[in-house]
């Protein structure tokens, strides 16, 4: 080796050492080489903004970073057509049948494999304990995510039916009475409408109604909560019926309860499934899927609960009948643990007293038996017999005998028949059916003297339905019939309605953050939040698209791009300009073509006809396409070279030859059009120049009616150049609820962006933006407006609803009034809790109101229905109506709760 060698060697390992010693002792001042952003190799092209790739910074005095709380790249894959094509030509994809698809599972799998490569280094010892946290985030690994979440839940559902089942035969059930039990009644129809969501889900399917998110994790307990309250109220009056004694015929009696709850059942299903419809019009394609299929299981269950149920009613009642118990259909209680609320379930008159089954001493019920007083012999021993009450209306009527269980320390009144008691505890009016056709009814009244009434305490083996019926007549609505404590109530409504009112109108802002979109505990949903609490920066486009003239629309073009330099929140050059799009690329590109052909030209390198060896590659290429006319008969013209210009002095690229020029710019300056993001439809035709290839032909690209510009959006706010750590701003107390400053700024931007492409759209330029922030907060421009129509169509379907059931308009007014102020505390309530306004609790406000209208409508006709003044009418209403409302209330709540177990914060 050489000393010349020796020397070269010696001064590179030393030029190697003193770079490694400046990097070691020396490291780069990170905070002065971001700010203002990055450039690539090819700064013309590759520019990062601050923006992205700093998140919370703080700068000093002189406007450099000196801290930030999270660093940011992105790395930008290529599309699928344009690996499609890049691998097509290469051997080692020629034995794969390489497609277009086989290159978007590429691109998907490679994404997979980032994420999942970041985890592992990230999991690795060597990791486990350093200070920052490494989030890889991809959109392959964001679809994987939501459409495993998308699927419907088995788990969750079952233990949704089961916690169903559980409290309706707790409910139901009588331990003490195991005949007049309907534990069986309630399991029956919990299943019933387990099936029917069931099928009305796979209907939803047959129709092409696609599942997502929302719909998967809420509406089957929705439809499962709202089916088994109508079971309930079924129930309920059935039980009642049974327990006054209802002298019908076994056949009639499944009809006489479908007559006084199937309209009800009917109006109010209704009436959800019009609050569901309503809700639809909110313009959220997710969401509108969510209302049609609830929408669809409402009335599904509608079709079981009036079809089906009644069927499972007359079998229970022919168990009663039999004397049968409950569940165990095949065990017969002891005659002491039977009580027969019916004259057909007890024993035969002429049956001897010892086969008889007596009413059981803890019962408060009585039955009447059509025959004469003096031939009444089937009383139970611990009975009296009390004089009848007769219909003095007609003369018709039949004597009876009413047999009503006793105390042993009741005294005796005056003209009773000898019996130690009776009891204080009476039916107040009796309805019957006149025979002999039983087309008409009278009710009789039974007088208060001979009968007073004394509050009988309940004890533990009543039913629940029982005690609320009770508790209601008792205790209830007498305290609630009161003038003071009805002043006190109507007082409190409207303070709280008022309350509402304020609260909504000033705390109840417009807010949506992408981690309530994803499922928490996901490292997509950590990288979300990490920027979405650092950054705030998004990408948009604005499209032009449509039948346009391009090539004659240029300056139009020019001006559409500049007009988005006065758009707030949008990210600027350093000279405070806007990045370049591709029809400047694109004109940049021919202009510096023309400078080479110029200089060629003067140097006498080119002539008219041809050109020599010593010509550049970039003036021969311009040469090609000086001489292109853009006709299909007569393509090229050699005269053109003296007389035609690529772009001419206002900067507009040669009219006729622009689709010709646009072939040779997409496929000759390839990381220009790539980084111009203009996705150009349809893409323009390939070809490639080569100096020593005389054909001047160019291919004609296709018209464009596909074109995008891109541009970045930033809504930081900046208080990280204010604040230091520990600061915090002094109205943070009071910031409950409200709009979120990232929402309003981006409401901001797309009214603005909007505005902008209307204002064109009138200049002919068709065109629309497209992006993230356009995506997800689109729609606060029209949310209130959607919503104000929605709730005010679920409010008249309650109003209709409620006048074809009480057949009054005053009526079904108050049921409407009663639906707006409950929605008006439901907002108050919102925004007191901090919940802040977005399509989805828009949907679950307008089903709020459909929700609240089936208590009030269930109670109004409790009232319409009812005899008495109007305080007794308002008591019978909440004795009749209190216990299926609250076993309505409670079942749609267990059902909704499951869903404060969902992964998805916007469900919770």
């Amino acid at each position: 080796m050489n000393s010349t060698a020796e020397q070269h060697i010696y001064r590179f390992v030393n030029l190697r050492l003193v770079f490694a010693e400046s990097i070691r002792w020396k490291p780069p001042n990170v905070g002065a080489e971001l700010t203002g952003g990055c450039y690539g190799f090819a700064a013309k092209y590759m520019h990062w903004p601050e923006e992205l790739l700093v998140g919370g910074a703080i700068k000093n005095k002189t406007g450099h970073i000196v801290k930030a709380k999270a660093l940011q790249t992105v790395v930008q894959l290529m599309g699928e057509r344009e690996l499609y094509e890049f691998w097509s030509d290469d051997y080692k994809v020629h034995h794969v049948d390489w497609t277009q698809e086989k290159a978007s599972l590429v691109l998907d799998t490679w994404q997979r494999r980032f994420s999942e490569e970041v985890k592992r280094l990230m999991s690795h010892k060597d990791n486990s304990s350093s200070p920052y946290d490494f989030l890889a985030f991809s959109t392959a690994t964001l679809d994987d995510i939501l459409s495993r979440f998308s699927e419907v839940s088995i788990t969750r559902i079952a233990i949704g039916y089961v916690a169903m089942l559980v409290y309706a035969g707790i409910s139901l059930l009588r331990l003490h009475d195991p005949v007049r039990s309907q534990c069986g009644v309630g399991l029956a129809g919990v299943l019933l409408v387990g099936a029917t969501v069931a099928a009305g889900l796979g209907f939803c399917a047959l129709l092409g109604i696609t599942f997502n998110a929302a719909t998967a994790q809420i509406v089957p307990f929705l439809a499962l909560g709202l089916g088994v309250d109508d079971v309930f109220l079924i129930t309920h009056a059935y039980g009642d019926q049974l327990a006054t004694g209802s002298d019908l015929p076994p056949e009639e009696q499944t009809g006489a309860v479908l007559k006084r709850t199937g309209v009800s059942v009917l109006l109010t299903s209704l009436s959800t499934t019009c609050a569901f419809f309503a809700a639809a019009i909110i313009p959220i394609p997710a969401l509108r899927v969510f209302s049609l299929q609830a929408a669809i299981l409402v009335l599904f269950n509608l079709a079981a609960v009036l079809l089906v149920f009644p069927a499972i009613v007359s079998l229970d009642l022919r168990r009663r009948r039999s004397g049968r118990a409950d569940l165990l259909c095949c065990f017969i209680p002891s005659p002491r643990s039977q009580g027969y609320a019916h004259p057909q379930q007890r024993p035969p008159v002429n049956v001897p007293s010892s086969t008889a089954s007596p009413l059981a001493s803890s019962s408060s019920s009585w039955w009447c038996c059509s025959v004469p007083q003096e031939q009444c012999s089937c009383r139970p021993k611990s009975a009296q017999v009390v004089p009848p009450l007769t219909a003095s209306t007609s003369s018709t009527s039949v004597p009876q005998c009413r047999v009503v269980p006793i105390s042993s320390n009741t005294p005796l009144k005056e003209g009773v028949h000898q019996s130690p008691t009776i009891p204080k505890r009476q039916v107040m009016a009796i309805t019957r059916a006149l025979p002999p056709d039983r087309l008409q009814t009278v009710t009789v009244l039974a007088p208060e003297a001979d009968y007073p009434s004394v509050s009988v305490p309940c004890t533990l083996k009543a039913l629940v339905s029982c005690s609320l019926s009770q508790m209601a007549a008792r205790h209830y609505a007498p305290a609630l019939m009161k003038p003071s404590i009805k002043v006190a109530v109507m007082t409190l409504l409207a303070v709280a309605v008022a309350a509402g009112a304020w609260v909504a109108q000033t705390r109840l802002g417009d807010g949506l953050a992408l981690t309530e979109l994803v499922p928490a505990g996901t490292a997509e949903h950590a990288f979300l939040k990490a920027q979405a609490s650092n950054f705030g920066f998004y990408g948009m486009y604005a499209v032009t698209r449509g039948d346009f003239e391009y090539p004659t629309n240029q300056r139009l073009l020019y001006e559409y791009h500049d007009a988005y330099v006065r758009v707030p929140y949008i990210v600027r050059n350093d000279d405070g300009g806007l990045p370049d799009f591709w029809l400047s690329m694109f004109r940049d590109w021919l202009l510096g073509l023309q400078r080479s052909f110029d200089r060629d030209w003067a140097d006498g390198r080119i002539t008219r006809e041809s050109w020599f060896n010593n010509a550049s590659d970039e003036g021969i290429l311009a040469y090609k396409l000086l001489v292109q006319t853009g006709r299909v008969d007569n393509p090229v013209d050699r005269s053109l070279v003296t007389t035609g210009r690529l772009v001419d002095s206002d900067g507009i690229i040669n009219t006729k030859a622009f689709y010709n020029y646009l072939s040779a710019w997409a496929s000759n300056d390839p990381l220009a059009y790539g980084a111009s993001q203009a996705n150009l439809r349809p893409e323009p035709r390939h070809w490639l120049h080569s100096p020593a290839d005389y054909e001047l032909k160019i291919p004609k690209s296709a018209p464009l009616v596909y074109a995008q510009m891109p541009f970045c959006v930033s809504v930081a706010d900046g208080r990280g150049e204010a604040m230091m750590d520990g600061e915090e701003s002094s109205d943070s107390f009071w910031n409950f609820g409200g709009a979120d400053p990232s929402t309003t700024r981006l409401t901001e931007l797309i009214r603005s962006v909007r505005e902008l492409c209307s204002r064109f759209e009138a200049r002919g330029l068709p065109n629309f933006p497209t992006g993230i922030p356009f995506l997800f907060w689109q729609q606060y421009l029209g949310l209130r407006g959607a919503l104000a129509a929605a709730l005010g169509a679920a409010i008249a379907a309650a109003w209709a609803a409620a006048a074809l059931l009480l057949l009054d308009a005053w009526g079904a007014a108050l049921v409407a009034s009663a639906s707006a102020a409950t929605l008006i505390q439901m907002m108050g309530m919102a925004a007191t809790l901090g919940v802040r306004l977005s399509a989805i609790p828009a949907v679950l406000l307008v089903v709020g109101v459909g929700l609240a209208a089936r208590m009030f409508l269930h109670i109004s006709l409790g009232f319409v229905t009812s005899v008495g003044g109007k305080d007794r009418r308002a008591q019978l209403a909440l004795e009749g109506a209190l216990a299926p409302v609250l076993h309505g209330a409670v079942t749609t709540l267990l059902g909704i709760s499951l869903l404060a177990f969902s992964e998805f914060d916007f469900i919770v």
